[in-house]
């Protein structure tokens, strides 16, 4: 079951026409495809976004050879990008000190999805996994090879599997 951090957009959020966003994903290993999709796409509901406006998805370097989180990518069409510590924003609106405590750092969804543009949808919880989505304002490639061997890996995985026959 999913709950709410807070009710709606971010105060002030107005969605552009034509908006490019990114969803932050935060999960444990008990996350699978159909729970990071259907929180996905609850958040782009809740925001009032189109499914085609979502261009990628933004993880932590942690996560490269996660397999639900690879295949929600795949379900979108979409590439994964992922983040080390030092590409995260800082001081997100809902922290979690349990994921600090388990990674040190204190957010992982609301952090990678701010690291790509301004964040539209504080974070949203399903059992395993948390998403927010961000508006892509081009400060961060989603293409671009991530900076860690792990990172590079799980990009070259999905762009393989998503290239086709």
């Amino acid at each position: 079951m999913m709950t709410t951090v807070q009710a709606g957009p971010l105060p002030g959020t107005t969605l552009p026409i034509g908006a490019r966003l990114v969803a932050g994903i935060g999960c444990s290993s008990a996350a699978d495809v159909a729970e990071i999709v259907a929180l996905v796409e609850q958040c782009l509901v809740e925001l009032g976004a189109a499914p085609a406006s979502l261009i990628g998805l933004v993880s932590h370097s942690r996560k490269a050879n996660h397999p639900g989180l690879l295949a929600a990518a795949q379900h979108f069409d979409i590439p994964v990008r992922l983040l080390d510590d030092a590409e995260l924003r800082a001081d997100m609106p809902t922290p979690s000190p349990r994921v600090l405590a388990a990674i040190g750092q204190p957010s992982i969804a609301e952090a990678a999805a701010a690291a790509v543009g301004p964040l539209l949808l504080a974070k949203r919880r399903s059992s395993h996994a948390t998403c927010a989505l961000a508006l892509c304002d081009g400060r961060l490639d989603l293409q671009a090879q991530a900076s860690s061997p792990r990172a590079s890996i799980a990009a070259s995985t999905l762009s393989t599997s998503c290239a086709g026959p």
